[in-house]
């Protein structure tokens, strides 16, 4: 899977255009071994879960962890965002969990922000983040919230840059390009997200293949103009084209993408 298609399945994509039988959110708990220290613990984590749809901004609403939840190690702080690592890279990030940096960070800051911290540490792309970066703002606070998606927003703009060549133009950059727009509604940039919007606006018949994913892109682009045009920046629940707003997806596998936020 690319990781744009990634993204849009943490999204919940999958929870507008292939509904099935409504599954409740199910917790256990597991037992983990630390990559970094080799500490042992157990911890709660979600088995399953339902999406009944989508913010705007990609998280899924339901019964469902959203984003999925990360195992976070008691003694350190590391955050498993990963099931293996290599003995160079555990080299790398035990030095750099131990450091008085990340050691501040794990006090204050999501674990979707430590585990991006952590794949920064090992060198992986700004690209690469940023479907990590998306989650943490999931996850933010009022106050981490605005730093939270200038990071994001940084990301996304390297993967999905305006000046793309429409070569380049594809669905991934499509979704890319409406996270960003909802960002920019969000921190009340109403020209700019505006702008965005109506440039959209015409491209989800070119760029989207199967049917009821392009109803869904256009129905969010005129949503996102009129409350533009309100003046709101509210969070907000993605409209459901073509589909009846209770029905649930079952949303097991994309919650397994959402386990992985990149390498």
């Amino acid at each position: 899977m690319s990781r744009m298609a990634a993204w849009a399945c943490a999204g919940v994509w999958l929870a507008v255009v292939a509904a099935g039988p409504a599954q409740a959110l199910t917790i256990m708990e597991m037992d983990y071994q630390c990559p970094v220290g080799g500490e042992r613990f157990r911890q709660e984590t979600a088995g399953s879960g339902t999406a009944f749809g989508h913010y705007l901004d990609g998280q899924a609403y339901g019964p469902i962890m959203s984003p999925w939840p990360l195992a976070k190690c008691p003694g350190n702080g590391f955050v498993m965002y990963r099931d293996d690592f290599s003995p160079a890279e555990l080299e790398v990030l035990t030095a750099f969990v131990q450091g008085q940096a990340y050691q501040q960070l794990r006090q204050t800051e999501t674990t979707y922000w430590l585990a991006a911290s952590l794949q920064e540490a090992l060198g992986v792309s700004l690209v690469d983040r940023a479907g990590t970066l998306m989650r943490a703002t999931w996850q933010a606070s009022p106050a981490q919230y605005p730093h939270y998606v200038e990071a994001a927003a940084t990301a996304f703009a390297a993967a999905c840059p305006d000046d793309a060549a429409h070569t380049q133009r594809d669905e991934q950059w499509l979704y890319c390009q409406l996270i960003r727009g909802e960002w920019e509604r969000r921190s009340s940039r109403f020209d700019a997200a505006r702008a965005r919007f109506e440039r959209l606006q015409p491209l989800p018949p070119q760029l989207v293949g199967d049917a009821d994913a392009r109803a869904q892109y256009a129905s969010e682009v005129a949503q996102q103009l009129a409350l533009v045009e309100q003046g709101d920046a509210r969070r907000t629940m993605a409209s459901m084209a073509g589909k009846d707003a209770g029905v649930a997806g079952d949303v097991e596998a994309a919650a397994d993408a959402a386990a992985d936020p990149g390498r």
